[in-house]
């Protein structure tokens, strides 16, 4: 899979999945055509289209079943899986996952940076996430996220 936001962090990663990262190989890749914008009024992104675009993020083999199940829980409706063509880091084009947004999904002007997001939102996002994801482990349905609840949070 590829990751290009809040998962490219590997305590936000190693929380959605529910184990340690070890095991699991992840590398720089980047995705061409595309740029990296928050989502309309929250804190995580999304890429949209471009000719000239150029996303850098994660490049994560190794992910089971379960691994696929808990991302799929932490991403929500906003995002579905797709493919995408992936330079990983040795030149290599490969052909990977990864969640995009459906049309129904607005993207703002603002582009979106890692570093930002983890000096601005990572601190409060954390115990967030760990309720979300526990309601993974009890089997519970996802609880729906209203804009205040979603300040800070994910994406791939």
């Amino acid at each position: 899979m590829f990751f290009f936001g809040t998962l490219m962090d590997p305590d936000v990663l190693a929380t959605v999945l529910g184990h340690p990262l070890d095991g699991l190989t992840i590398a720089p890749a980047t995705v061409r055509g595309q740029l990296r914008r928050h989502v309309a009024g929250r804190s995580y992104p999304m890429l949209v289209p471009h000719p000239g675009g150029r996303v850098e993020g994660h490049l994560v083999e190794g992910l089971d079943p379960d691994d696929r199940a808990r991302l799929a829980y932490y991403e929500g409706w906003e995002y579905d899986v797709g493919p995408v063509a992936v330079t990983a880091a040795d030149g290599r084009t490969v052909t990977a996952e990864m969640y995009v947004c459906p049309p129904e999904v607005a993207a703002d002007r603002r582009p979106w940076r890692l570093d930002r997001w983890q000096s601005v939102h990572k601190a409060g996002y954390l115990p967030r996430l760990r309720r979300l994801m526990a309601g993974f482990e009890t089997g519970g349905p996802r609880p729906p996220l209203s804009p205040g609840a979603v300040r800070g949070h994910r994406a791939a």
